[in-house]
């Protein structure tokens, strides 16, 4: 397995533009934690030919729809036939499991030990959809994947070492990497493949991309809605409202996470547990007194923002208002569901706060207060998201 060394006093970069348009956002932190394998060797581009001098599309011409549990079968035809709307795409993601990689020479890239697998968040696409809706600059790369093939987003291909040419293992095939795109033009995920999802996924969550004219978003949202069930929800944004445009947009990536936290192997249990690999575990998960919470075990390089921000709840007298903690550390899938996706408790880098009073898809019950703390430290609420989740509070920047 291959993660990346991160530096004690480094800056990163998640590049937030949509279709073409960048926009970075550079923090600092107080240290990263230690990896346990070696650099990236570099990372080539496509080896597709790229077209000269093609057309971008305009940001706040593209939006996003989704809904918890996926959109209704009919939801492209509808949309597609919405007044304003010029072309539209589905993506199909799921969490494969990498096997191992190999360079094109054959010298191994990724083995995790025996019976463990890394876990692996990958797009299915159709190419010569969705490569309208990526820069103009990739529209081959895209256009050109076949099946079998896999492309990979330049961080996940640095994270292994990754170049043109390499094989990549996966539990129930083997993918030739035919290309390296941005991390833009995968909307995040970790890698996109062309062809019907693989049926070693037991669940696929679908969103839809649509180039629309600017006004056309608030048609596009009521039709859809007119689609779903009483009380399901759906989501629309606009290019340039999030860095990436994808399923459950509210969070950084898998991706993201594990260029900052490591990549870990695990072994997914049948109750919704992960065993992960001891030496990852060893080297950046750590338990230490925090304010308020007493001894909590995280991603060590949590911590600090962690403690500061309980310290400051304390030190302006609102620690009554903190009444209890669920944890940090939780190696485990979403709502234990081991056919879903990895809760980011995975690598201790969420907290539970006053879990009693705010259970998962209720109305939000924390002090703003709390939450406004919390936030200016660097993590992001739960209480925001399409499903709510008001004790939950992770990761999104060092401060």
């Amino acid at each position: 397995m291959n993660t990346r060394r991160l530096a004690t006093h480094s800056a990163f970069a998640i590049v937030g533009a949509v279709i073409g348009a960048v926009s970075v956002l550079a923090v600092s932190s107080w240290g990263r934690p230690a990896q346990t394998t070696r650099e990236p060797r570099g990372v080539p581009g496509s080896d597709r030919p790229v077209a000269s001098a093609p057309v971008e599309l305009d940001a706040d011409a593209v939006v996003l729809a989704w809904a918890p549990g996926g959109l209704p079968a009919r939801a492209q035809e509808v949309a597609a036939a919405t007044r304003g709307v010029r072309s539209t795409t589905v993506v199909r993601a799921g969490l494969d499991w990498i096997v191992s990689a190999r360079a094109p020479d054959g010298s191994l890239l990724d083995r995790p030990p025996r019976g463990y697998r890394i876990p692996f968040e990958v797009g299915v696409v159709k190419p010569p959809q969705y490569a309208r809706f990526v820069p103009a600059s990739e529209r081959d790369a895209i256009r050109s994947l076949q099946r079998g093939q896999v492309l990979l987003a330049r961080t996940s291909a640095q994270l292994r070492g990754a170049t043109v040419g390499t094989r990549i293992k996966l539990i129930d095939r083997t993918v030739r990497v035919s290309g390296i795109v941005s991390d833009i033009a995968t909307n995040g995920y970790e890698a996109l493949v062309s062809g019907p999802p693989p049926p070693s996924w037991k669940r696929v969550d679908d969103f839809m991309l649509l180039e629309a004219d600017r006004d056309a978003r608030a048609r596009i949202d009521r039709r859809l809605r007119a689609l779903l069930e009483p009380g399901r929800r759906l989501r629309t944004r606009v290019g340039g409202e999030q860095p990436f445009l994808r399923y459950g947009d509210a969070v950084h990536p898998q991706m993201t996470i594990k260029e900052h936290f490591g990549e870990f192997a695990a072994r997914p249990q049948p109750d919704g547990s992960l065993e992960i690999d001891p030496r990852w575990r060893a080297d950046n998960i750590r338990s230490r007194r925090v304010p308020l919470l007493g001894i909590v075990t995280c991603h060590r390089a949590l911590l600090p923002q962690l403690q500061s921000a309980l310290g400051e709840i304390r030190r302006k007298g609102l620690g009554h208002l903190v009444e209890s903690y669920g944890g940090c550390y939780g190696p485990r899938f979403i709502s234990r569901d081991p056919n879903g996706r990895l809760s980011h408790h995975a690598w201790g880098i969420a907290v539970d706060i006053n879990p009693g009073s705010n259970p998962f898809g209720a109305e939000p019950n924390l002090p703003p207060r709390i939450v406004t703390i919390m936030e200016s430290h660097g993590f992001t609420w739960g209480g925001r998201w399409l499903l709510p989740d008001g004790m939950h509070f992770e990761w999104s920047v060092f401060p």
